[in-house]
């Protein structure tokens, strides 16, 4: 079963949702666990990533600014819910800014908390506080495709 190639079908035609058996795509994406995803949808996602940052105290401007920028990116609440090799951008509770993004290495505990080692563009290392940032991971095809099956799946 390719997932790409299912995924690109399914953007030129949604009924063809209908002929998706959501177990079987579970049980094909990846190793993964995606019980973050259970009867989520997009619009869930979005909604969790705007109460957050609503959480932030942040205006209504910000907050339209940055959802835009995080289009296809699902807000990370818990740290087992962070896969490693995936594409994280975050907002530091200090500055409250979007950054461009890295991708996760490796999670270390220390006695300073939780980091996550991530790898920059330039190839550059560094880690970010998981305690004092919002962390928000880029949606994988095969997960972007598990949330638009539960979202025909309620329509119906």
């Amino acid at each position: 079963m390719d997932i790409n190639a299912i995924f690109e079908k399914v953007k030129k035609d949604t009924s063809l949702l209908s002929q998706i058996d959501i177990d079987e795509l579970l049980k094909n994406v990846n190793d993964d666990k995606h019980d973050y995803l259970d009867n989520k949808t997009l619009g869930d996602i979005l909604d969790n990533n705007i109460k957050v940052m609503k959480n932030m105290e942040l205006t209504s401007d910000q907050i339209k600014n940055i959802c835009n920028r995080l289009a296809g990116y699902r807000y990370v609440d818990n740290l087992y819910e962070l896969h490693k090799g995936k594409h994280i951008r975050w907002i530091c509770n200090d500055n409250k800014k979007l950054t461009n993004g890295a991708i996760v290495m490796d999670i270390k505990f220390t006695n300073n908390g939780t980091h996550v080692l991530c790898r920059n563009a330039q190839r550059r290392l560094f880690q970010v506080k998981f305690n004092e940032s919002k962390i928000f991971q880029k949606l994988s095809t095969g997960e972007q495709l598990i949330l638009m099956a539960y979202e025909h799946v309620r329509a119906m």
